[in-house]
């Protein structure tokens, strides 16, 4: 697991000590399928770091700013490596309202995490 070394490649910065929370709210597509983009960077946050969403599939865009590499992961599905300029998708189905986390697993021991809530 990585820490504030950042990673693969990584920047050497560790995360802010008080990164501000914001949330976002997954849009449902005519397909029913909500979607959401989360954009991650150098700070070493997403953002949103809050996620709002309904039963059922949702679809992540993570798009990464920054330089460091990162990853994603929801309930047992996970994007390894969301390169620096890229953007990777991970769809997912969720079939009960409760809260999930999504670290990073180079990060999250420098704070690297956000929040999907679902009712």
């Amino acid at each position: 697991m990585w820490g504030p070394e950042g990673g693969p490649s990584g920047t050497g910065q560790a995360a802010p000590s008080a990164a501000a929370s914001t949330a976002g709210e997954a849009t449902a597509g005519t397909d029913g399928v909500q979607r959401i983009t989360v954009t991650v960077d150098d700070q070493l946050r997403f953002s949103p770091s809050v996620v709002r969403a309904r039963t059922g599939t949702i679809e992540f865009t993570i798009r990464n700013t920054g330089a460091t590499p990162h990853t994603f992961g929801v309930l047992s599905e996970r994007i390894d490596n969301v390169n620096g300029g890229d953007s990777r998708t991970l769809r997912v189905t969720v079939d009960r309202p409760g809260t999930y986390p999504f670290p990073c697993a180079y990060h999250v021991s420098s704070g690297m995490k956000g929040t999907l809530e679902v009712r």
